[in-house]
């Protein structure tokens, strides 16, 4: 089965959609043997198109990378449709928008990937080795949270 990754990004009034960073994930996850997903850089369709065409993509990714710099719907629906069937969540937001929702970072199967520069993202990102981050009971606290290489990222 071919692994898919889903990277989401707010659209509709998005200031500050980085499309080189869109690119960057794009090549990061193609490197690790995932086929991304991106819904920021398909065409414009009609709204139940893009519904179907997303909940379809989602369906069929074990990750989920999501640039969460600015308040969007979409992405909070994609980001609940991880929590309720377990897909692990890599969140990247810029240290000045923080502070990031409650909701979100709150997630257990979220992790987020604070930065100061694209740079330093990148850095940060290129210390992820997708296939192992899972989501399994932690010894530690005794919840089910995102696990890298066998720690859990919230304890």
């Amino acid at each position: 089965m071919e692994k898919r990754v889903y990277i989401a990004c707010s659209m509709i009034k998005a200031q500050q959609l980085d499309f080189s960073l869109l690119n960057y994930l794009v090549k990061y996850t193609q490197e690790q043997g995932y086929h991304p997903f991106v819904p920021g850089k398909m065409d414009d369709a009609p709204s139940k198109v893009i519904f179907e065409r997303d909940l379809n993509w989602l369906k069929k990714s074990s990750i989920i990378i999501a640039d969460v710099n600015e308040p969007s719907h979409g992405v909070g629906m994609e980001l609940m449709y991880a929590y309720e069937h377990e897909i692990p969540v890599i969140c990247l937001l810029d240290e000045k928008n923080f502070p990031l929702s409650r909701m979100v970072e709150g997630g257990p199967h979220t992790l987020v990937l604070k930065y100061k520069t694209k740079e330093e993202l990148i850095e940060k990102v290129e210390r992820i080795d997708l296939i192992k981050l899972k989501i399994k009971m932690c010894e530690t606290c005794t919840e089910k949270t995102i696990h890298l290489e066998n720690i859990c990222k919230k304890c």
